[in-house]
């Protein structure tokens, strides 16, 4: 079987037709099975009041799928942070001619209609690696009657697997009892599965939106240092004393620049995040663009 997450984040329409809507919060999750494939796709549920969505669910999906509908600030802003991330992206065939597009410097995208979507999206390769060690990225948890802690998430890389003890990032650690994809209970989950993980040894109000279940253990840190690349169109510095929104996976908090060394910047969290070598974040202000850079962690 294989997974794909996937971001949509200028058309809910789209998500519609994409998948059928599941679990919501500031981010609204769409599924569908075909076959022996499951493709879950991603949308802020609100671009207005929990515009920091996007830049969560850009960072944590394989894929962006771009509908070219509407050409306006918003669609401009996502080609910015799609250049920005590398990742594959999708464009739809309604405007995909635009100058827009054209001179954005986008390369590594696809054009496909409506009709082929679903194969456009199935046909893009993968590079999963289950002998990874595990890491979930979680955005849900609750209690379940009979079963305990729940929690919904995403697997990143590895395998997670019933039985095994994997740390949380507040500390704990926690014995799988249980796993769900789909409505169907399952053994094991591979890369890129949105999973429902049935816990033991620790409850759902400790289990946050953006905290980790892992094999090797991730604590949350107030201060961070990552590589920062900058929009060919900003137009902004990064000065010790600025505040920018910080996205990341299902996290997000304000950060402070404390340190520039060239492209190295360290940055002071508002919020502990759970995060580590290699993660990619993306930074957010408030004049357009609003996702101007990418970082790296160190």
């Amino acid at each position: 079987m294989s997974n794909h997450i996937i971001a949509v984040p200028n058309s809910v329409d789209l998500a519609s037709f994409i998948g059928k809507k599941g679990s919501e919060n500031s981010i609204t999750f769409y599924n569908r099975s075909i076959d022996a494939s499951v493709i879950t796709a991603l949308a802020p549920t609100s671009t207005e009041d929990k515009f920091y969505a996007i830049s969560e669910i850009l960072t944590i999906s394989e894929t962006i799928v771009l509908s070219t509908e509407n050409m306006d600030r918003l669609f401009g802003e996502l080609l910015v942070a799609s250049k920005l991330l590398g990742k594959n992206v999708i464009l739809t065939s309604e405007n995909a001619d635009s100058d827009i597009i054209k001179n954005s410097g986008l390369s590594n995208y696809k054009v496909c209609d409506r009709d082929t979507l679903l194969e456009t999206i199935l046909s893009i390769g993968k590079n999963d690696n289950p002998a990874q060690t595990c890491r979930v990225d979680i955005d849900k948890a609750f209690n379940v009657k009979g079963i305990g802690a729940v929690a919904l998430g995403v697997v990143i890389r590895g395998a997670i697997n019933v039985h095994d003890e994997l740390w949380h990032s507040s500390g704990k650690k926690v014995l799988v009892r249980s796993l769900q994809s789909q409505d169907v209970d399952i053994k094991t989950a591979g890369p890129g599965t949105r999973i429902g993980i049935g816990m033991k040894n620790i409850e759902p109000d400790a289990v946050e939106k953006g905290s980790v279940l892992s094999a090797a253990q991730i604590l949350p840190s107030k201060k961070i240092t990552a590589k920062i690349e900058l929009s060919e169109i900003n137009k902004e510095d990064l000065v010790p004393g600025n505040f920018y929104g910080l996205g990341s996976n299902f996290s997000y908090s304000m950060a402070k620049v404390e340190k520039v060394d060239g492209d190295k910047v360290t940055f002071a969290l508002e919020k502990s995040l759970a995060m580590e070598k290699g993660d990619t974040f993306l930074l957010l202000r408030e004049k357009a663009p609003r996702i101007f850079a990418k970082g790296t962690l160190d």
